[in-house]
């Protein structure tokens, strides 16, 4: 093992201890026993709360117009996309409304794995609605670098594909490519996504 290896285990091992230390020392403040820091210190539901914590995971707010004079097929023209999924369709994504419309965009991270249903329930209680395929479209055409940089999901507009299986647009990059997919309605999401609300 080379010394920088060792020099760096080193120091995150004497960091780990002067935290437990801390961490001790703070409960007992607080009229705990040693009993009740050292459970702590091995709760992994309480290892995620500080991550959640001390992780800058703010929600961006990004203003769009959605103009509904478009068709969705022109909406996903003046897109420019590299490629768009052969199933995101006005049979199978139907967009009602008129004139334009603003829309904040709220782009949340909830920085872990989560479900499709999961993610509503937050986002509900948040006060926030999931963005329709209108809203992800407006935001794509917009900001179309965001997708560069994560994939942005629009859980507001879902198609029932056959056999049951429900469908969710997506904006997501391939390389250089700037792709308009279609994704699982029933997976567990990556933690890196972010998903397209309405404030």
């Amino acid at each position: 093992m080379a010394k920088k290896d060792i020099s760096a285990i080193g120091s995150a091992t004497g960091l780990m201890a002067s935290f437990a230390t801390e961490l001790i020392r703070e409960v007992r403040a607080q009229g705990g026993s040693d009993e009740d820091a050292y459970r702590g210190l091995a709760d992994q539901n309480l290892a995620r709360q500080f991550a959640e914590l001390i992780v800058d995971r703010k929600a961006e707010t990004f203003p769009v117009t959605v103009n509904y004079n478009l068709s969705l097929a022109e909406m996903i023209a003046v897109g420019r996309y590299d490629w768009t999924n052969d199933d995101i369709t006005a049979k199978h994504f139907p967009v009602k409304g008129k004139g334009g419309a603003e829309r904040e965009i709220v782009l949340i991270h909830f920085g872990r794995y989560i479900s499709s249903d999961e993610a509503l329930r937050e986002m509900d209680e948040q006060g926030l609605r999931p963005a329709k395929i209108e809203d992800l479209l407006a935001f794509g055409t917009t900001y179309p670098d965001k997708q560069r940089e994560f994939p942005v999901v629009a859980l507001g507009s879902v198609w029932r594909a056959p056999f049951g299986l429900r469908r969710v647009p997506c904006l997501w990059s391939l390389v250089l490519r700037r792709d308009l997919s279609l994704f699982w309605f029933v997976r567990d999401w990556d933690a890196y996504v972010r998903f397209a609300a309405v404030s």
